[in-house]
């Protein structure tokens, strides 16, 4: 029985040999000779891994670049309100004359409401006039005939006189009668067109609005008062 086993092994070994020779033999002829590509049986090589994601570090706060401040801007300053030019006073004009042997000066003034001023210290002296019956007083109080000023300021070496308009209605004095004034103290002002009393007393054709004279003291030599106006 063993025997038998054991041959019966050797037989199927032989079997299984010749098998696997023949299979050999046969794929190498239909390789060589007859050009026939066999099937691979070959594992199929792994898919590629995936390629590992990068490792990202954490940001560190000095790496943060911080963004600057930018200044604030300079608040503008307001602007400051156009000054005003205060009004010049249009010039007046000057005519030089002569009448019954002195000087004077006729003043044209081309707007009311021009005032003048002491050009010099002095003491002021106001004479009211009035024309009657062709002659001009001093003094005299007739409430229907109009009154014209002469104002004066007197100082050590020289007085000089102004002759406006009508007292009231075209002359507002200023400054009263024995005070004392500086240079530039208001004596009167014209508030209302209205020619000198000279046209009433002695030319009628004078254009003047004031008439103005200078004399030297005690001498009462004329003297020129354009300086001075």
């Amino acid at each position: 029985m063993k025997h038998a086993l054991l041959r019966i092994g050797a037989v199927g070994l032989a079997s299984v040999v010749t098998a696997l020779v023949l299979f050999g033999l046969g794929r190498l002829i239909l390789v060589r000779d007859l050009g026939v590509a066999l099937p691979s049986f070959s594992q199929p090589s792994p898919s590629p891994s995936s390629s590992p994601r990068p490792t990202v570090s954490p940001a560190v706060l000095s790496d943060i670049a911080t963004p600057n401040p930018s200044p604030a801007a300079a608040p503008t300053p307001a602007a400051s309100p156009t000054q005003t030019a205060a009004p010049t006073e249009a010039p007046i004009a000057l005519t030089s004359f002569r009448f019954g042997g002195r000087s004077y000066v006729g003043i044209v003034v081309p707007e009311v409401g021009r005032t003048f001023a002491a050009p010099f210290a002095g003491t002021v002296e106001v004479l009211v006039y009035q024309f009657i019956d062709g002659e001009v007083r001093v003094g005299s109080n007739v409430p229907t005939l109009p009154f014209y000023p002469y104002v004066s300021v007197v100082a050590a070496d020289r007085k000089i006189t102004y002759r406006p308009g009508t007292l009231g209605s075209v002359t507002e004095l200023l400054a009263r009668d024995r005070t004392q004034v500086g240079a530039g103290d208001p004596l009167f002002r014209l508030v209302a067109p209205g020619r000198s009393s000279w046209a009433t007393f002695y030319n009628s054709s004078a254009p003047y609005q004031v008439v103005v004279s200078l004399h030297g003291l005690p001498s009462g030599r004329d003297l020129d008062p354009t300086p001075y106006l």
